[in-house]
Parts: structure tokens; C-alpha cells; sequence
């Protein structure tokens, strides 16, 4: 496989495969581009209104009474989202799941501290948000973690 990096004029990246399109590598190319993918901002609810929300702005979502919330330093937005593909979409723009209701950024998680029960406390960045971190959700969350460092 050969790879060829070229300038353009315009600021858009554009990727050709060239070759054996039946190649058994072009669908796992094609795959790790998908996988690749970084989503930088959602459309958020609040107060009827729809917002363009940055998600490195997201420090949680919350999965409270059937709806999902977007937590921020603004304050809580709705998203019409359901947690399962918020946590698939987010995988990597630093969101990882931690609870059955819970996706934390690990960007803005400042330290963990273990609980008798087994499971952990994520303390995010304001040193006031405590989140449980489930016993079934650590070791994903620690390889995660390790990961993105």
C-alpha cells in the first residue's frame, strides 16, 4: 500500500483509493475513516430554543426520566439524542460511558477516587459535579483514559 500526500488550494481533505476496489483492505480503510470521525458540535434544547452546542463545552449527559441531558457550564440542555448513540457518536471527541445513565468527557474529569461498594467517583473540574463510575464501566473507562493520554 502506498500512501501520496498532496497540498490543494482549498482547505477541504479529500481521500481516493486508488486500485483493486475489491481489495479485502478497502472496507477496513473506509472503516477506520468512519471510526476516525470527530464530531465537534450537536443541536441542543432548551427553553423551546434549539442551540449549536461545542461539545468539548458537554461536561456530561444524563439519561433522567426517558429524556437526555446535556450538562454545561451554561447550564443543562436537552438533546434529542438517545444515550446509546451519544456514546457511539462521542467515542472519539473524549466521551466515554460510565454508568447505565451516564457519558462523562474525560477531558473535564479532574481526579477518581474508589467507593466501599466497588465502585469509583469521577470528580469533574468544578470540584463540585461527583459522578459514580459502576464497577462494570471502570476498566473500559481506565483503558479509555490511558488511551487518549
Amino acid at each position: 500500500m502506498k500512501f501520496t500526500l498532496e497540498p490543494a488550494e482549498n482547505d477541504e481533505l479529500e481521500i481516493i483509493i486508488r486500485g483493486n476496489l475489491n481489495h479485502p483492505q478497502v472496507p477496513q480503510i473506509i472503516a477506520a475513516l468512519n471510526a476516525a470521525k470527530v464530531i465537534s458540535r450537536l443541536f441542543l434544547y432548551q427553553n423551546e430554543k434549539e442551540y449549536l452546542c461545542p461539545v468539548s463545552e458537554i461536561t456530561y449527559f444524563e439519561a433522567l426520566q426517558g429524556k437526555i441531558y446535556a450538562h454545561t457550564a451554561q447550564g443543562v440542555m436537552e438533546t434529542h439524542y438517545k444515550l446509546y448513540e451519544l456514546a457511539n457518536m462521542l467515542h472519539n471527541s473524549g466521551f466515554i460511558q460510565i454508568s447505565k445513565g451516564i457519558i462523562v468527557n474525560i477531558h473535564d474529569v479532574l481526579s477518581v477516587e474508589p467507593e466501599f461498594s466497588g465502585n469509583y467517583i469521577a470528580v469533574l473540574g468544578d470540584h463540585k459535579t461527583r459522578l459514580t463510575i459502576s464497577r462494570k464501566y471502570f476498566k473500559p473507562f481506565r483503558e479509555y483514559v490511558i488511551k487518549e493520554l
